[in-house]
């Protein structure tokens, strides 16, 4: 015997319409779309390494207070995810104005946070190693008063906050051309 199914009265969607409400996601997209793992690592520039300490419990008090969770912590750096990214360029740029002014220096990398299994907290440093690879491959090249982020990474900034995509340059190759290394990809920085 053939089971009927009832026919519903919801229209079919309009192939042309579904196309476009799509097209226009990632402009609607919630600022907790897409997850930011930052690596900021605060350096004293001369023998007081006082502004640079404040600075950072500032910066871990304030992620807290946006949303963002403190995954670890340090003498001298801190590793947090951000879930609102206007709010972390932000940030970071008032940051690296910070350090310029009180006399320390800022170093960061931020990559897109990405967990190692579904249901993973961010809080308890889930991450892929991909992603643990590549926020310390950054912050290993970037210099003091610098921001680093990835090509795919620049990709979101300029659809979820576009006013943040022109602060970023490709960083100097020479390094790597010197030593005959192949870098994985390119590093774009925001200098402060």
């Amino acid at each position: 015997m053939r089971h009927r199914y009832p026919r519903t009265a919801a229209p079919v969607p309009d192939e042309f319409a579904v196309r476009e409400r799509f097209a226009r996601l990632p402009e609607q997209a919630p600022p907790d779309m897409v997850n930011l793992l930052v690596l900021l690592r605060f350096e004293g520039l001369d023998a007081r390494a006082a502004p640079a300490r404040e600075a950072m419990l500032d910066y871990a008090r304030r992620a807290r207070e946006c949303g963002g969770r403190v995954v670890d912590q340090d003498a001298d750096q801190l590793l947090v995810c951000l879930a609102d990214m206007r709010w972390a360029l932000q940030s970071l740029r008032n940051l690296l104005a910070l350090a310029r002014r009180d006399g320390f220096a800022v170093r960061a990398a931020i990559v897109q946070a990405v967990l190692a299994r579904a249901g993973a907290a961010p809080e308890s440093g889930g991450f892929t190693a991909r992603t643990l690879e590549t926020l310390l491959r950054l912050a290993g090249e970037v210099g003091r008063q610098q921001v680093g982020i990835t090509p795919k990474l620049l990709s979101l900034i300029q659809l979820a906050a576009p006013e943040f995509a022109d602060l970023f340059e490709t960083a100097d190759t020479a390094a790597h051309r010197l030593l005959g290394g192949a870098r994985p990809q390119p590093v774009l920085v925001m200098a402060g």
